[in-house]
């Protein structure tokens, strides 16, 4: 874990740091809705198996810029099940606080994802 910590540290800036503690933020909120909201449960469910997909492919690659092929597992399909489910079929109101979170969790999936793809391919590319 110690060598883990040293290289995100060492391969992150403290703007990406900054950003991955948001990520912990808006996923573990879903705690806040999961007894009235389904898509609430998937997402911590989705959360909670990142972990160990991430752990696994930090102790293969011992590259942490490779961590993004776990939200591009498990975050992708994530995120068109909350459009489909939840944004196109307006289960949510943008005026309550699941609302909100709604948005800000697709957001926030959408911006990981960006630069997960980017960092994969920097990394396979040789950039990285």
């Amino acid at each position: 874990m110690d060598e883990f910590n040293a290289a995100m540290k060492a391969g992150t800036t403290t703007v990406v740091q900054y950003w991955m503690n948001w990520m912990l933020l808006v996923f573990a909120s879903s705690l806040f809705f999961i007894r009235k909201h389904n898509p609430a449960r998937i997402v911590l469910m989705v959360f909670i198996l990142t972990l160990p997909i991430g752990w696994t492919i930090w102790l293969l690659s011992k590259n942490v810029h490779l961590l993004g092929i776990a939200h591009l597992i498990l975050w992708l399909p994530l995120l068109v099940y909350l459009y489909t489910r939840v944004i196109k079929n307006n289960e949510y109101k943008i005026k309550t606080t699941y609302g909100v979170w709604v948005v800000l969790l697709v957001v926030t999936i959408l911006i990981s994802l960006i630069f997960d793809i980017r960092d994969v391919f920097l990394v396979f590319t040789g950039a990285k």
